[in-house]
């Protein structure tokens, strides 16, 4: 499926900013989806594909399905060019050692996986052995993405920002792909999207002005988190969200709907969005 910027509906009246070619470094959405059918799948992918870079299985969801069905859906998904991510499953894997999160490694790498999140949201873990794990991960040639909070474990109400920037950075001098970074904390108690006049807007900045652009994912668990997102960082910034809201980030990220957001992208405004199908 290819989407020409001439046959987009109302192109010949106000032309839209259209993302780069995938694969993407930059501008990228990934949404989550727990385990459905293929069907499910097919729904968004098959018309906002294009501007969907990957999925991430959320809450172990893909221990319920046969490795089968699986590597199915996950073959699907690369067909349309689209990663796909473990999502926080490590968790679960972590306090059983060494061994059994090398072997959770090699059976994601098995099954289809691009993307390994190793998260620590709930589990505690050292900044060492992330980084160790991380390596791990290149090793296995797939791509890391630690999660990065701005506290502890069982500590939510202790937010610190020098925590943050330290454990970003040295994930990303480990060879971290990217890092996602939390909302916990920043936007949200417990990913229920807190009231904006409560947002730690301090620490966004904060993070952004250490840490590049490109490589920072950020979690927005509601249309009114990811517009602020786009608005403040541009329709380049990284955004993680779950799969109800894809069609919302893509419009504003391309400007098809008004927003306090413009791309002065070279040739921003002809092009052609592509997949593979």
């Amino acid at each position: 499926m290819t989407y020409e910027d001439s046959e987009l509906a109302f192109s010949q009246v106000v032309p839209i900013s259209m993302p780069a070619p995938k694969p993407r470094d930059i501008g990228l959405t990934e949404v989550r989806t727990a385990a459905r059918s293929l069907e499910d799948v097919r729904g968004y992918v098959e018309t906002l594909g294009p501007y969907l870079d990957s999925v991430k299985w959320t809450a172990g969801t893909q221990r319920l399905l046969t490795r089968g069905r699986v590597r199915e859906i996950n073959q699907y998904l690369h067909s349309h060019a689209i990663e796909v991510s473990s999502g926080g499953l490590i968790e679960s894997v972590m306090p059983f050692g060494v061994e059994a999160v090398r072997r959770f490694i090699d059976e994601s790498s098995d099954l289809g996986f691009d993307i390994i999140e190793i998260s620590s949201a709930g589990v505690a873990i050292s900044v060492d052995d992330k980084c160790r794990i991380v390596k791990a991960v290149l090793d296995a040639g797939l791509k890391p993405k630690p999660e990065v909070t701005a506290w502890a474990p069982g500590d939510r109400g202790a937010v610190s920002v020098d925590k943050a920037v330290h454990e970003a950075e040295s994930v990303l001098a480990a060879g971290a792909w990217k890092v996602m970074i939390e909302e916990d904390g920043i936007f949200s108690t417990a990913n229920s999207g807190n009231a904006s006049d409560t947002w730690n807007r301090d620490l966004v900045w904060r993070l952004a002005a250490r840490i590049p652009q490109q490589s920072l994912f950020w979690e927005a668990s509601s249309v009114e988190i990811a517009l602020w997102l786009i608005n403040a960082f541009g329709p380049d910034v990284n955004l993680f969200s779950g799969d109800e809201h894809l069609g919302y980030i893509a419009s504003f990220r391309a400007g098809a709907f008004v927003t306090h957001t413009a791309a002065m992208r070279p040739d921003a405004s002809r092009g052609r969005v592509e997949s593979t199908a």
